[in-house]
Parts: structure tokens; C-alpha cells; sequence
């Protein structure tokens, strides 16, 4: 089959973007690296509100009920569930945080995504000032997302090659979806982005009830079967995907900080995040190449941002419709030496 398009990645980026392109019935395939990726390790939390600053997210009123309705679409056509639509308790540390959210519960910009303060009930959980609340959409099991999308498009025929075993063509059109690899992509390399590492573990607890996700320094995201997600840390000196026993001791003196239940650590895992400069995530054409593409820079927001963006370089490629200046590469030209 002759491809139309060439999407190397399979992370977020390199997944919503393909399932827009099947929706518009475009000839692509994928190649992907058969490793680690950090939207893999991600917790893939959806949250509005940006806890630290007590704001909305970027474009959160635009972005989350795109990523809702496209997660959801895909749900009903695989027939499987990837979002929990678990609400994100945010455990408040002291009179002045609470009196912070009472400041914006009511504010109509706010009413959508947050609830009054109210009360924990967990006793393994330790919240003297109460928590507030986040409605939201939760959390996309994310690697369920990767592998059963991959499994529904392969039965559409589209073809999946690992990197090992694919030729590059440089005549081909690519869209890079690399993640924290762009680093080392000789046409996208220019960029201002850098990883940043983050450390986060599973555990098993049989006596942590819980069945919404917590949110105090970390958070804790419940997974199942009596399993715990537990992150993330941020390190921007470390830049190998790998677990570091500096991350894993700061995860367990956070999580032991406000909580009592026992646990034991299952697996330790670790990932680097695509951090861009300004924040935003990078869109676009190479500023010589005309058929190198780029959809990179998501972050933690990933799960939130990528859908939409998908569709809007979906349109841009197909249609030569306009990217958003925001996060258009055209934005970094002058870090680019031709």
C-alpha cells in the first residue's frame, strides 16, 4: 500500500493523531519504538485545575470536553472503558489553602469543575482541613488506550512496524510523535524542549479503601485489584528513562507524610516527560523540510491536550487549515540554524 503518511511514535501524540487520520481515511502507518515511552508510564490524570495556583488549566474549557467526547467515541467503538470518571480529591494542608478554595467555589468561571469542601472519609487518609473537590473526567488508562487502539487500527489494516526494523525514507511525509526522543531527531533537534524525569510506583494495599484519586504533593491513583499508582516526582537532571532510588525515597516520604495504611511497592517505574520551554506543546511544519511534521510537547496535560490538537494538525495536513499561534513551531524559528 502506498502510505500518505509516516507517524513515528506511539505514545499519545502519535495515537490520537492516527485515529484522526483513519476518521478521515487516510492511507498512514505507524513506527513505533518497542520500549518504554513516558505516556506508558504516565498516570494519565485529567484535571482542570491547575492545584498549585488555584487556575484553570490552559484552554481547559476548550480542551476537556473535546478529550471527553473523543475518549468516549473510541469506548463505544472498541468496547472497552479507558476513562474512570473518578473525581480528584485535592487534600488541602492548612486553613489558608481552604480558605483559597471557598475564594473560587462559586466563581462561575470555576462552578463546571470544583465542589464545596467537604470531608474525606478514609481512615488511612489524614485530612485535618478537609479536601475540596475536582469533577472531571478522571483518568484515561492510558497504555489499555495505546494497546487496544493498536489492536482495533491493525484490524483496519493499518500497519505498525517497530523502529528496528523499518528504513527511513527521507522522501516520505513524517509527522514525529517522539516524545522525549525529538532530543535526538536530526530535523526537529532545534526545539527547546527537555525531558524531565519522573519517578512513580505501584503499590498494593489491602486496606486502603479508596475509590477516587488524592491529591496532596502526589497523588494516588487507584487502579484495582487492591493496586495503587503513587507519583510523580520531577527531576531535570536525570535523562535516562530509568527508576532512581532518590525518586523512590521522596514518593514514600510524601505518601507516608499524610497517610497511614500499609503497602507494599509492586513495581517501580519511571519516564521523561517532552518539556517545552514556554510550556506548550509544538505543532508544524519543519521550517525547510516540507514533508517533516511534528506533534511533540504535551506534558502532564497530555491526556487532555492531544485529541484536540490531533484534529487541528489533522486539519492542517489534509487541508492546510491554520494551527493555533500558541503552540505553531513557527513560534521557535529563531532557534533554528538552517
Amino acid at each position: 500500500m502506498n502510505h500518505t503518511f509516516t507517524i513515528y511514535g506511539w505514545g499519545l501524540a502519535g495515537c490520537t493523531l492516527a485515529w484522526e487520520l483513519w476518521k478521515q481515511k487516510v492511507n498512514f502507518k505507524v513506527v513505533y519504538k518497542n520500549e518504554n515511552h513516558s505516556s506508558r508510564v504516565a498516570a494519565g490524570l485529567v484535571n482542570p485545575i491547575v492545584f498549585k495556583r488555584l487556575t484553570k488549566s490552559w484552554q481547559a474549557d476548550v480542551l476537556l470536553p473535546f478529550a471527553k467526547e473523543f475518549y468516549e467515541d473510541k469506548e463505544e467503538l472498541i468496547g472497552r472503558k479507558f476513562l474512570s470518571n473518578k473525581p480528584i480529591s485535592r487534600v488541602f494542608a492548612s486553613i489558608e489553602e481552604q480558605n483559597s478554595w471557598s475564594s473560587i467555589h462559586g466563581d462561575e468561571r470555576f462552578e463546571k469543575y470544583i465542589s464545596p469542601i467537604t470531608e474525606l472519609k478514609n481512615q488511612h487518609i489524614k485530612t485535618p482541613f478537609h479536601v475540596g473537590k475536582v469533577e472531571s473526567i478522571g483518568h484515561l488508562d492510558v497504555n489499555l488506550f495505546l494497546n487496544e487502539s493498536m489492536r482495533f487500527l491493525e484490524s483496519q489494516e493499518i500497519e505498525f512496524v517497530q523502529l528496528e526494523n523499518y528504513n527511513a525514507n527521507d522522501a516520505e511525509k513524517a509527522i514525529y510523535c517522539e516524545g522525549a526522543d525529538v532530543l535526538e531527531n536530526k530535523y526537529f533537534g532545534y526545539l527547546p524542549m527537555r525531558p524531565t524525569h519522573g519517578d512513580v510506583l505501584i503499590i498494593r494495599s489491602e486496606n486502603l479503601q479508596l475509590d477516587e484519586i488524592v491529591n496532596k504533593n502526589l497523588f494516588i491513583l487507584p487502579l484495582g485489584d487492591n493496586l495503587f499508582k503513587v507519583g510523580a516526582t520531577y527531576n531535570w537532571k536525570m535523562k535516562q528513562p530509568i527508576p532512581t532510588q532518590e525518586g523512590k525515597n521522596e514518593l514514600i516520604e510524601k505518601l507516608e507524610a499524610f497517610t497511614t495504611f500499609e503497602y507494599e511497592i509492586v513495581k517501580h517505574q519511571a519516564g521523561l516527560r517532552p518539556t517545552v520551554s514556554d510550556r506548550r506543546p509544538l505543532l508544524g511544519r519543519h521550517p525547510k523540510e516540507e514533508n517533516k511534521f511534528i506533534f511533540n510537547g504535551l506534558g502532564t496535560k497530555g491526556v487532555m491536550i492531544a485529541p484536540y490538537y490531533a484534529n487541528q494538525l489533522c486539519g492542517h495536513l489534509l487541508k492546510g487549515t491554520a494551527i493555533d499561534d500558541e503552540v505553531n513551531i513557527e513560534r521557535h524559528l529563531k532557534h533554528f540554524n538552517a
